[in-house]
This record gives C-alpha cells, structure tokens and sequence, in this order.
C-alpha cells in the first residue's frame, strides 16, 4: 500500500502535548480519520491558532512525524477517551510560519480559501507539500565550531576557505 501524507489541525498547545506524547489525534478524537492512516504514514502538525477557540492567530506547520503504530487506540478516562495513533516526530521541530510557503504548496497555491478544507481538522496532502512542510519545520544544522573549522585547515581539507574571506568567519564551502 502506498505511502500517504496528512495535515492535522490542532492549535499550538495541543499541538505541543501531542508531540510530547508520541501521537497524534484529529480534532474531537474522532476514529474515522485515523483509520485511514498507516504505518509510515506523514503527518504534518498545523497550527492555526496559539489556543483555541480564541486564542491569537498563528497559521503555522508546527511538528512533522510518521506514524509507527498499526490501529489506532483510546487514550484518557471513561469521560473524554480520544483516538490518536503513535507518532515519531521530528526532534526539535520549529514553528513555520505558512505564510512564505503558500505559492510552493498545492495545498494553497491559487485557492485563497484554502483554510476552508481544513474545518474537518485534517486533510490529505501531497507528498511534495509534505515534504516542503517538513523542511520548514526542521531545525537547521548548526554552524562548525572554529575549533573543527582549524583542525580540518591544519589537516589539509580542501573544502574550507581560509580565515578572513567573507565576514571573517571561517566556513565550509557548500
């Protein structure tokens, strides 16, 4: 069975206590929505608000992850047991903001109400947007240390420029 790939709609906080848990849950706990994921599945954490239903406005990709589990499960107590599937998210996700991304995306490309296929709380979305909204949410890889940057100078490593070019700062070449 093929891949697929989801945007979930949930605002920052909860989108924050599911990350911490290792899952992930449509608005409500619904099953239905859940049922249709699969191991391996992408999920995309999107943020409208920073709370809700009031909260201030945010509209960002807040956690991308995969799905590790097979069947969905109840989670809490016998008054609020919501369905979610466990989830590997990406380490040390940032906020992106969607802004900057709406003209790459499919998703929102051309459709100024795009946020209306998000009232359900979640969608199926491209493996490209997928992947576009991933990379917006990950860390980027720290700068080398200086000292890393004069060991591989003094031990001849052809790839980094000399003290003093650009800004001063020693870099690799990319």
């Amino acid at each position: 069975m093929a891949i697929r790939y989801w945007l979930v709609v949930q605002p920052l906080d909860r989108a924050r206590e599911l990350v911490a848990a290792g899952c992930v849950q449509v608005p409500w706990g619904a099953r239905s929505p859940l049922d249709q994921m699969r191991v391996s599945d992408g999920v995309i954490l999107y943020s409208p608000r920073v709370t809700n239903p009031d909260g201030e406005p945010l509209r960002a990709a807040v956690a991308s992850g995969r799905v590790v589990s097979e069947e969905p499960r109840q989670w809490g107590n016998a008054a609020r047991s919501p369905w979610r599937h466990d989830v590997d998210w990406l380490p040390d996700a940032r906020v992106s903001s969607i802004r900057p991304l709406r003209d790459m995306l499919e998703l929102t490309r051309d459709d100024r109400f795009w946020g209306e296929r998000l009232r359900p709380g979640w969608v199926e979305i491209s493996a490209r947007d997928f992947d576009i909204l991933t990379d917006a949410v990950r860390r980027p890889s720290p700068d080398p240390s200086g000292f890393m940057l004069r060991t591989l100078r003094e031990s001849g490593y052809p790839d980094v420029m000399p003290s003093g070019s650009r800004d001063d700062r020693p870099r690799l070449i990319r």
